[in-house]
């Protein structure tokens, strides 16, 4: 989007808020007819078709976050000021608001602790944060609407952004790749820890009486908070890496727009191949987990996988036993 600003649209000022607006009205539209989407899609035989839709219906979303982020971020640049103290402010701030709004912080945090599992299941359907009884489907998809897509989105971004940016001030700004590389070692450091120490948390959390009594959401929020801060420095990692070693090669530098819109395809393809094409914007609906495997950030692809490791297995030491439905996941497994 940045070099498409530049070489096409050097007024791009005037084309944000258009841009923004098409976005929401693309999100509108995916809100109110997943139910639709759902229905029509699970009543197709035709296997094909249905993986067609479903990867279209996650590439159109992904495509509408970026526009949106992109749009926004862009938009903050240009009206707003660069001080980082009042930037990092604002993140705070907008940190406190998320809290006081949801209860919790896991709307900041993204891929790589959201890894989803491509599936009608898990990607068409989005669930609500409202506890409602016998509301129109309707209005409440008109409510979670508004309530992603203007508030949690803007606070995610305020978040963000004051946080990235103090990175840039502080993190060795002279030189970007010992920034990038203390980014990605601090960021992994935090995501290995966080990731896979879940479940020996979550028991530790039933044994602190008195913080869970009085204090529920708080080791749970101070978890998000630094998986938070995890993926802002993995992120910015690898975008640092990518803006010194790849974009300078002679081939990007001359046509940038070819090669970033070509290497899009090709790593959508990818995610679409390995079924996590859907965590470029997160899941949407979350796997059920019954393996405990994940219990705080649900990890779809792993949990799915090991589901199925673990009926293969059974089926393969009862093959007496198989019946339609195993022979049947065996053959997609």
């Amino acid at each position: 989007m940045i070099e498409w600003f530049n070489t096409f649209l050097h007024e791009h000022q005037t084309i944000l808020p258009y841009l923004y607006l098409l976005s929401q009205w693309i999100f509108l539209i995916i809100y109110i007819n997943q139910n639709r989407l759902y229905n029509f899609l699970i009543k197709q035989q035709l296997k094909f078709f249905v993986i067609i839709i479903l990867q279209s219906h996650s590439f159109i979303t992904a495509s509408n976050y970026i526009v949106q982020w992109v749009s926004i971020w862009t938009f903050l640049d240009y009206y707003t000021s660069d001080d980082w103290i009042l930037m990092l402010i604002i993140s705070i701030a907008a940190v406190l608001a998320t809290i006081t709004v949801t209860g919790h912080l896991c709307d900041l945090v993204c891929s790589p602790f959201i890894i989803s599992y491509d599936s009608i299941e898990y990607n068409i359907r989005i669930e609500t944060p409202f506890i409602t009884e016998k509301m129109n489907q309707c209005l409440l998809h008109v409510l979670n609407y508004i309530f992603y897509e203007y508030v949690i989105s803007i606070l995610s971004i305020l978040a963000w952004r004051g946080f990235y940016k103090f990175l840039d001030i502080h993190l060795y700004p002279n030189n970007e790749n010992i920034s990038a590389c203390l980014s990605l070692l601090i960021g992994y450091l935090f995501f290995f820890i966080l990731m896979y120490t879940q479940s020996f948390q979550f028991n530790i959390c039933s044994l602190t009486t008195f913080i869970e009594m009085n204090y529920p959401c708080f080791l749970q929020n101070l978890r998000h908070l630094c998986a938070f801060f995890s993926c802002i420095l993995l992120w910015r990692g690898f975008w640092i890496l990518f803006d010194i070693h790849i974009a300078t090669i002679s081939i990007v530098y001359e046509s940038p727009l070819k090669f970033y819109i070509s290497f899009m395809i090709i790593s959508f393809i990818i995610l679409s191949l390995m079924k996590t094409a859907s965590s470029i914007n997160g899941s949407m609906s979350h796997i059920d987990n019954n393996d405990n495997l994940f219990p705080i950030y649900s990890n779809c692809f792993l949990s799915k996988w090991f589901r199925e490791k673990k009926n293969f297995d059974k089926i393969l030491s009862n093959p007496s036993q198989i019946t339609d439905n195993e022979l049947y996941t065996i053959s997609v497994f």
